[in-house]
């Protein structure tokens, strides 16, 4: 197995909605915010190369989206994603499978392009991967999380007969686990990726940041926070036992972090770079 993280721009967000309840003063500390109150974020996809799979984790942004939402949204580029695959070596036709932790708009949109008259698959020979729960979830939502999902995308995506959606946690390749969590949306899927020397997660939205790894700094993003920071809880337990590497998808400063139990619970042990772990 051979990871390759790959970039699909940046954007940003509120502080206070990154960090939910958590005082300002607090993390500021531990994460820097600009004199509008916006935290850098960025898209970091990850491409999982295994066998004669190449395996996309997240799409990113794409060019959906009218100028004042991406201004709003501090978003820096819609055509990262393909420049970035070819800086590695990589085309899009190279992909054989794309997988959405979920389909909210900065995860997914990203796969598919608007040509000005129709849509398009940006990947053209890839099977994409949802789970069944948030796919179900994305077609009733709630008003609260209804703007993150864009209809048109994610029905073209299932018209094309490329979408297919997984029941249950399990293997989904070998040495590329799915683990489930619902609390900040319901069918969130997470990457736990074996390979010889460590055992990586992708932590998409459970752990948006390091800044975000003890149990109650939780985005206010999130459907439901209780079930978060159980959730979280117990994850952070097993990734703390096992010494997972967590590969963080919008963190803008770090790319990956282990953790260590203390007496105030589980935090943040080391930042790492994952060239280094690779």
């Amino acid at each position: 197995m051979k990871l390759t993280p790959i970039s699909a721009g940046h954007f940003h967000c509120d502080g206070g909605a990154l960090f939910g309840a958590i005082p300002k003063v607090l993390w500021n500390k531990a994460y820097p915010c600009n004199n509008d109150n916006f935290t850098q974020l960025t898209l970091r996809c990850l491409l999982v190369e295994l066998d004669e799979r190449k395996i996309l984790i997240e799409a990113g942004i794409g060019n959906h989206y009218p100028e004042k939402h991406l201004k709003n949204n501090g978003v820096t580029s819609v055509t990262a994603l393909e420049k970035s695959l070819q800086e590695k070596g990589f085309l899009p036709e190279d992909i054989t499978d794309v997988f959405f932790t979920h389909l909210h708009w900065d995860h997914c949109t990203g796969a598919v392009k608007n040509t000005g008259k129709k849509l398009e698959l940006v990947f053209p020979n890839a099977t994409l991967w949802s789970s069944k729960k948030q796919w179900e979830h994305a077609k009733i939502s709630n008003p609260r999380e209804k703007a993150a999902y864009h209809r048109e995308v994610l029905d073209f995506m299932m018209d094309t007969g490329k979408l297919q959606l997984i029941d249950t946690e399990g293997e989904f390749a070998p040495g590329f686990e799915i683990r489930m969590f619902d609390g900040h949306t319901p069918g969130q899927m997470l990457p736990l990726l074996h390979t010889e020397k460590h055992s990586f997660v992708y932590t998409s939205d459970l752990i948006t940041t390091a800044a975000n790894v003890p149990q109650l700094w939780i985005s206010a993003y999130d459907l439901d926070p209780v079930k978060v920071m159980e959730e979280k809880g117990r994850f952070l337990q097993e990734a703390a036992e096992k010494n997972y590497v967590l590969l963080f998808e919008h963190d803008y400063y770090t790319e990956c972090a282990t953790v260590q139990q203390t007496e105030k619970g589980v935090l943040l042990k080391e930042k790492l770079e994952l060239a280094a772990l690779i």
